[in-house]
């Protein structure tokens, strides 16, 4: 559950152990984007302010109440 951070407005999910073509196919039906890990062929994906509510509505049951901060 810690494997992400917030950056801007939004957050990241870090996916580094992940190949471009494994994250491109998890991101497909989401208003989400690619961004480089800052090392050669590792990604993550960038989930904007505007889908932040879809994705609570997604994983928020899953997220234990001590990682909830801001949620």
């Amino acid at each position: 559950m810690d494997d992400g951070g917030k950056v801007s407005s939004g957050m990241k999910l870090a996916t580094n152990s992940l190949k471009y073509t494994e994250v491109l196919s998890s991101i497909l039906n989401y208003q989400t984007s690619i961004i480089s890990a800052g090392v050669p062929n590792q990604y993550n994906i960038y989930i904007p302010k505007k889908s932040m509510n879809k994705l609570i509505d997604i994983v928020g049951f899953y997220i234990h109440p001590s990682m909830k901060f801001g949620v």
